[in-house]
């Protein structure tokens, strides 16, 4: 079902399809959820000021935690 390169891409962040699946949907929906903030943030910069980067960063920071 899979190709040798999603294989092997799963193996390396040693994942299932499933957990790897429901970790990219996690991450999608708190970056879609954050677009508003940016949106806003664009228009009046005193606001939202690190909501954003904040975000990116606890995505990042999940990530490197699960592949420890």
């Amino acid at each position: 079902m899979f190709s040798k390169q999603c294989k092997a891409h799963l193996e390396e962040v040693g994942e299932t399809a499933l957990q790897h699946m429901m970790r990219a949907t996690k991450a999608a929906i708190r970056l879609q959820l954050v677009v508003p903030a940016l949106l806003i943030h664009g228009v009046a910069p005193r606001l939202f000021v690190h909501t954003a980067s904040n975000v990116m960063k606890d995505i990042l920071k999940d990530r490197k935690d699960v592949h420890k």
